[in-house]
């Protein structure tokens, strides 16, 4: 017999329709439902095995984190708006000064920006 590799015998299970039947089969062999079975698990589910403190703290973190995505894609899009910016003051200079003049710009504004706003 020819030995398996564990990732074809996943591919197996997840592709053979016999499990289901069987539970099917189980659940209304016993009177029951399939329906009965998801409503027992949906019910499991719903209680809970950590204490409030722990939900209460796992919220909080995933409103600070949530917060700092904000902010962080705040300060990606000024930026990518300051260069985009830059590249148009490049492409309407007619001088070198003028080239030289955006690259200083650019540098004050994106110097001074985080110190203005902390």
């Amino acid at each position: 017999m020819p030995v398996r590799s564990p990732e074809y015998e996943k591919r197996e299970r997840k592709t053979d329709p016999e499990p289901e039947r069987a539970a099917q089969a189980s659940a209304s062999g016993t009177g029951g439902t399939t329906h009965d079975v998801g409503e027992s698990a949906r019910a499991a589910s719903s209680h809970s095995f950590a204490p409030p403190e722990w939900k209460k703290s796992l919220e909080e973190t995933t409103d600070l984190f949530a917060a700092a995505l904000k902010d962080g894609s705040k300060l990606a899009a000024s930026s990518l708006h300051a260069q985009a910016n830059l590249l148009k003051n490049l492409a309407n200079s007619k001088t070198p000064s003028d080239v030289v003049k955006s690259h200083l710009d650019f540098a004050e504004r994106l110097w001074s920006k985080p110190f203005s706003e902390g």
